[in-house]
């Protein structure tokens, strides 16, 4: 006897309804989680790294990027994304300024070298003197070695 289910459109109708109806219990679970998010993530840190280098790991990301093609995550980006950019935007303004500041103030406090003629070494030592401030702060930063 063949398993009786339900349409997949009466389904997707009751998954849609149910998620809308959920938005207090999914605020809840943000403000009341189990256990810290961050901590619980850099706790499975070594299983990540061990389950990314697995080749299980690439044939399921391969295969799911096959799957899904060239045009799944445009449309999604497209008919969502764009009308959510500007608010989104909007929402990290804060933090955005935090976390650019440093990395501003950092190129502000350079002494660079005198500017000289085109394609002059001394051109490629004001690049370098920028880009060796701003990686030295970012390592600082993540903690990560230089």
């Amino acid at each position: 006897m063949a398993i009786m289910v339900k349409d997949p459109g009466v389904s997707a109708q009751k998954y849609v309804t149910n998620a809308g109806n959920a938005v207090a219990a999914y605020k809840a679970g943000i403000q009341a989680p189990k256990a810290s998010q961050s901590q619980s993530a850099i706790a499975a840190a070594p299983n990540w790294q061990q389950a990314v280098q697995s080749p299980t790991a690439l044939a399921a990301f391969k295969s799911g990027l096959q799957a899904a093609g060239d045009t799944a995550w445009s449309t999604g980006a497209l008919q969502k994304g764009a009308a959510r950019y500007p608010q989104g935007v909007q929402m990290a303004q804060g933090k955005w300024q935090t976390n650019t500041t440093p990395y501003l103030q950092a190129i502000a406090s350079l002494t660079l070298p005198a500017k000289g003629i085109k394609g002059s070494a001394q051109n490629y030592q004001r690049v370098q003197a920028v880009g060796t401030a701003l990686h030295n702060l970012k390592v600082q930063k993540s903690g990560a070695p230089a």
